[in-house]
């Protein structure tokens, strides 16, 4: 049977796995000269750790214990052999595909997010802990918000199939935007 400590250590395991995918992606867009989707994966990165703030703080004040600690795997968002490059020596095809599948990834993340947060609010619903299970609602309704934008997102990005003048149109309007967002925050 699940417990209270195996629900929680799972999603501050995953939580610490999401900020390493939205560093990654960062320093990946802001290597592809991305700027905007660099600010906003660290926008991303910015929330996602307050969530896991305040994950441990609700652990802590409703079950007066620290969370149990797990292995984290590296999400290895940014591959090995651009390590071997600079960022005037990436080409545009180079450049579109990684668009492409960080995207997708960003999805595939949240996706896995929300299984994961659904699985946590029924399990604590079934060891009788309301209180969690509200607030892991919270989560999931956030993420179910934010993974329809970025589907949304990616859909727009399809139809002009990941052209590559409309992302770099894109990207000076994104990042103010993002920059705009996290006023006061950093």
């Amino acid at each position: 049977m699940t417990t209270l400590e195996d629900i929680y250590s799972s999603l501050a395991a995953h939580m610490i796995a999401g900020l390493m995918v939205h560093d990654q992606m960062a320093s990946a867009y802001y290597f592809l000269n991305l700027k905007g989707y660099g600010k906003c994966q660290v926008y991303h990165y910015w929330c996602e750790n307050k969530n896991y703030q305040c994950l441990k703080k609700h652990y802590m004040k409703y079950h007066c214990k620290l969370i149990r600690d797990q292995q984290i795997a590296d999400p290895k968002i940014i591959p090995s052999n651009w390590l071997n490059y600079t960022k005037d020596q990436v080409d545009s095809n180079t450049k579109r595909n990684a668009v492409k599948t960080m995207m997708s990834r960003w999805i595939d993340w949240e996706e896995e997010t929300k299984r994961l947060y659904a699985g946590a609010y029924v399990d604590f619903y079934n060891l009788g802990e309301v209180e969690d299970a509200l607030y892991i609602g919270e989560l999931l309704e956030d993420v179910e918000h934010e993974l329809a934008r970025v589907k949304e997102y990616y859909i727009k990005l399809q139809d002009c199939d990941f052209n590559l003048s409309f992302i770099i149109g894109e990207q000076e309007c994104k990042e103010e935007k993002y920059k705009e967002k996290l006023k006061g925050k950093m």
